[in-house]
């Protein structure tokens, strides 16, 4: 019970005051806890009672008699507790959706953020790196056939459509220090991507090639 509604139940039994009466005063914004100042016509006869108090400066105020609808407390009491119920109950249910495991049915409501590019890159440097073993006399194209996956992996870790060789450049610097073009008989880094199948360069950048689908006869 708030405290404001405790102190006008305790006001409207002290002075005896219906439910309109009450309604008006608490619109009129009058403090319960001074009502007894006003409150004491029997002493002071020049003072109206305070029913006839209220009425009066109400209708000065809001040029009308009355409210147009009169609440008693008890009714906002009664309101109040199940508005709170309510509430409760669906904060309640909330936590309780939130601690149910995910079926791959319930739609997530608050997505996981993407990875930034710290946190993707740490991944990725602890993943077991594939070691090619590399024989004397082997040509660049035979090394570059069997390191193609560290320009996958370089390619793949941006996660788009295109990618600019500077981004190439710097995450394979990050991943495989060891990396140079002309290791694969390359002078740029953009070479290396145009030997590679999979890929096709544009302008400034490489893309990986679209699948080709074979319609039937």
């Amino acid at each position: 019970m708030a405290v404001k509604i405790d102190k006008w139940v305790i006001a409207q039994k002290k002075h005896r005051l219906s439910d309109k009466h009450v309604q008006m005063a608490r619109e009129l914004g009058l403090n319960p806890d001074k009502l007894g100042k006003i409150d004491n016509h029997e002493q002071e006869t020049w003072k109206a009672p305070l029913p006839q108090f209220i009425e009066r400066i109400y209708f000065k105020r809001f040029k009308r008699e009355e409210p147009v609808t009169v609440r008693s407390l008890k009714e906002i009491i009664a309101d109040d507790k199940a508005r709170k119920e309510k509430k409760k109950r669906e904060k309640d249910k909330r936590s309780k959706n939130d601690a149910l495991p995910d079926d791959g049915n319930r739609e997530t409501e608050n997505p996981p953020k993407p990875l930034s590019l710290s946190a993707k890159l740490k991944q990725l440097n602890e993943k077991p790196k594939v070691k090619v073993r590399l024989e004397g006399g082997e040509s660049p194209d035979f090394i570059l056939s069997k390191e193609a996956h560290i320009f996958d992996e370089a390619f793949d870790f941006y996660e788009k459509e295109s990618i600019t060789f500077s981004e190439l450049g710097f995450i394979l610097k990050k991943i495989h220090p060891r990396y140079k073009p002309r290791h694969y008989g390359c002078k740029t880094l953009k070479a290396i991507y145009e030997k590679l199948d999979k890929y096709e360069v544009v302008e400034a950048a490489v893309r990986r090639k679209q699948e080709e689908t074979i319609e039937p006869e």
